[in-house]
């Protein structure tokens, strides 16, 4: 009979060799998993979204704007002033006033000329030399009328305008001995000189004259000046106003189309203030001052004294000679 002890053991050991290889194969099998195993799905929504973000643009320089050049204004002419002078004295000889006392000065005449848009002063031969206003004075108190009424608050009433426009336009006499009587006339030039700070007016020595102020061609180039940029608007639109309508015969009957409201001048004129007096010194004394040009670029201020024995017609035509040669001379600002 055969033992079974030893048939236990092979059946044991067997077993165990079996376990063990299917330990070993199960061991294998793990590992291959783990190394083949397939990654995780993809986020394709996320896809999606990388593939809408743009990709950056080159990079460029922005583009150059191509700008027009600057416009540039034609450059106002110069030395228009100081050849209306020329013009002015050529005709009239250019004898100008003698220093002294204005109401015993010989005849003569002179001219001062101003360019605003360059500045430029002219000043002709007695430019500095006083003279007796005449009707300018007229000018010189309504400028210090318009001051006097925003620094000191003086009170101009609706009459009171109309008196100014009177005294200014037609030149009414009586207009102005109202006013001057109203808003002291003989302390005007010293006031306005005091303003402008300028030499060349003073109160008549007859402070009831008014036709006796003295003036030189210089200070009244001075007074047009600091209306037209100085004054308040509302002001020096009624005085530049009423000078602009002035009508060729005055509220006395004299012709006052003479100088610079000659109707025979080819420029531009904005306004004029006259003045003409007879006979102290046995003068005539003819004067006339304003505005010309485009824009009123430039101020002129002509003033003359004739012998009386020779007539108005001479000093007219004295007058009348320098202004024509003088606008001409300033023609060429209007030009293209």
């Amino acid at each position: 009979m055969v033992s079974a002890a030893p048939s236990a053991r092979r059946r044991a050991a067997d077993l165990l060799r079996l376990a063990i290889a299917f330990a070993l194969a199960y061991a294998v099998v793990a590992v291959t998993v783990v190394l083949t195993r397939v990654p995780d799905a993809v986020d394709e929504d996320a896809v999606r979204r990388a593939a809408t973000v743009p990709s950056p643009l080159p990079t460029t320089a922005p583009p150059t704007l191509a700008l027009p050049p600057p416009t540039v204004g034609p450059v106002p002419r110069q030395g228009l002033a100081d050849a209306a002078v020329a013009a002015a004295e050529a005709v009239s000889g250019g004898g100008g006033f003698a220093d002294g006392p204005a109401s015993a000065a010989p005849p003569g005449s002179t001219i001062a000329v101003l360019d605003r848009l360059t500045s430029e002063v002219a000043v002709g031969a007695g430019a500095e030399a006083g003279v007796l206003s005449a009707s300018l004075s007229k000018l010189v108190l309504a400028v210090d009328m318009a001051d006097r009424r925003r620094a000191e608050g003086i009170t101009i009433g609706d009459v009171d305008v109309r008196l100014l426009q009177r005294a200014l336009g037609p030149s009414d006499d009586a207009a102005m001995s109202a006013l001057w009587s109203r808003f002291d006339g003989p302390g005007a030039a010293e006031r306005v000189s005091a303003r402008l700070d300028l030499d060349g007016l003073a109160t008549p020595r007859d402070p009831s004259q008014w036709g006796e102020m003295v003036v030189t061609a210089s200070a009244m180039l001075q007074v047009w000046e600091h209306l037209l940029d100085d004054v308040a608007e509302e002001d020096r639109e009624l005085l530049v106003g009423a000078m602009a309508a002035a009508p060729a015969r005055a509220t006395d009957g004299f012709d006052q189309a003479f100088g610079l409201l000659s109707p025979d001048l080819s420029i531009e004129v904005g306004a004029a203030k006259q003045g003409w007096m007879c006979c102290i010194g046995g003068r005539y004394h003819l004067h006339s001052t304003g505005i010309v040009g485009s824009d009123d670029r430039f101020v002129l201020a002509v003033l003359t004294t004739t012998p009386a024995g020779r007539g108005w017609a001479t000093a007219r035509d004295l007058i009348d000679r320098m202004v024509a040669a003088a606008t001409e001379a300033l023609a060429p600002a209007t030009e293209g």
